[in-house]
């Protein structure tokens, strides 16, 4: 329902109160520590034991969430001899069970308490900060080793099947079919059971440590090192975002893409008479603390018991006000409400299209399709988040349309005895359509750009 224009005769008895922001622009620090042989980047030795069970670790845990661990378990033994490049491929996985992570979250500690150490024996913190971000290094590089890796292992195996066991050969064919398919979805659980592993160890041993050491000395720096999007490709990733943060758009025709979001937020602050630069990329420090969201709106909950929580409650209308008429707010609610689909549809139907789904029909016809082609899904959830987006709206005001041409709606509204505030709307403008109940069983009447009324008299 297109939103009425408001007239409002008479000032407000509360003085708003200006929000008070804080900016931050997170950052590593290396100063002090010599550079490696080509003069631009740190050289970091990780032993080859450390290497050597990373990599068999990370190869288990994308066997396991590939679903490929019994077909490898199948391999037949290489006859003949072995090329270097065949040995390479040979990383042995456990039979059955999960991946154990006892076998490499010791010698993880052991590595991270081994560079935390030599930073105290030198007095410079940003040793263990290199350290640490040698190990993540390497772990994000060995995501895309160690798959490509199984992925050649179960090719190699289905060709020791061809012409034989035919059935097999297929059903495996299709296992493997499958994993290359859900390559992303395999690392991105890779990626996380890798990011709690390393988060385990700095919490139960690394950050006591460090504190014992260094005090709280570049606090701010570690805590980029216990972000989720650390294994995420270009620090992307849709489920995770929705799932730990929010969703934005990642299409051209999305209205609620981060850039469009930014250019919303610098609207909203300008509309508060604060001083923002010119280039939107610049307000990046004032977004990268979530704690201004509370100064602002007070999290979306403010009270009117203070002056500044009456404050809080007039910039948050003005906000949601502000993404209706730019068109996102439907958006911003489906990226809360496909949450929990994700685990149900995500590995069929991409996040940003299943978000689409609960603000768009056509969207929605398709990744209905979708779903019934697969045969095992069932459209309930989708159908359930449909109808909360659509929800979320304001209550309508119902009125009979029995005039056969109706031109505006006026009403005003006082709130208050004699001498209360008086309100005064038009619903009008460019009529689109306009059915009276004289010619269909229920009328119907759409019109946009309303302008507001100048003043109350004769409304």
């Amino acid at each position: 329902m297109p939103r009425i224009p408001i007239f409002k005769l008479g000032g407000s008895s509360d003085e708003i109160i200006p929000p008070s922001l804080s900016s931050y622009t997170p950052s590593l620090s290396l100063e002090g520590l010599q550079v490696g042989v080509d003069n631009l980047r740190h050289d970091v030795h990780l032993s080859p034991k450390f290497t050597e069970i990373a990599r068999a670790h990370i190869a288990r845990l994308i066997a396991r969430h590939g679903d490929v661990e019994g077909l490898l378990a199948a391999e037949a033994p290489q006859a003949g001899p072995r090329t270097p490049f065949l040995n390479k491929l040979s990383t042995k996985l456990k039979p059955g069970g999960k991946a154990d992570p006892s076998d490499f979250k010791p010698i993880l500690t052991e590595l991270n308490i081994a560079g935390l150490n030599r930073a105290k024996a030198d007095n410079k913190v940003a040793i263990d900060l290199l350290a640490r971000l040698a190990i993540i290094k390497f772990l994000r590089l060995e995501l895309n080793t160690q798959f490509a890796q199984v992925l050649e292992r179960c090719r190699m195996m289905l060709k020791s099947y061809e012409g034989v066991r035919q059935q097999k050969a297929l059903e495996y064919r299709e296992r493997v079919a499958s994993f290359q398919v859900r390559k992303k979805i395999i690392q991105r659980k890779t990626g996380q059971d890798l990011f709690n592993l390393l988060r385990d160890v700095e919490k139960e041993t690394l950050a006591r440590m460090r504190r014992s050491r260094f005090g709280d000395n570049d606090s701010e720096g570690y805590k980029l090192l216990i972000n989720r999007l650390l294994f995420s490709e270009d620090g992307r990733d849709d489920y995770l975002c929705a799932e730990q943060y929010v969703m934005f758009g990642n299409w051209e025709r999305d209205p609620d893409r981060f850039i469009s979001m930014r250019e919303i937020v610098c609207e909203f602050l300008r509309s508060l008479q604060i001083d923002i630069p010119d280039d939107p990329a610049e307000l990046d420090p004032w977004l990268n603390v979530p704690e201004n969201a509370q100064e602002l709106v007070a999290g979306g909950s403010p009270s009117d018991s203070t002056p500044e929580g009456r404050s809080q409650r007039a910039r948050l209308a003005a906000w949601v006000r502000l993404l209706e008429d730019r068109s996102v707010m439907e958006y911003v609610i489906a990226s809360y409400e496909v949450v929990p689909l994700l685990s149900g549809y995500s590995s069929r139907i991409n996040p940003q299209q299943l978000k689409n789904a609960l603000v768009n029909r056509a969207e929605c016809d398709r990744v209905e399709r979708v779903i019934q082609e697969g045969g095992k899904l069932s459209t309930n959830s989708l159908y359930a988040a449909v109808g909360q987006v659509a929800s979320c709206r304001g209550a309508d005001v119902h009125f009979m349309l029995e005039q056969p041409q109706t031109g505006t709606l006026n009403f005003s509204l006082t709130l208050g005895t004699v001498g209360g505030t008086r309100y005064c709307a038009a619903f009008g403008g460019h009529v689109m359509r306009n059915i009276s109940t004289a010619q269909a069983e229920v009328g119907s009447f759409l019109a946009t750009d309303a302008p507001a009324p100048s003043n109350c008299s004769g409304l």
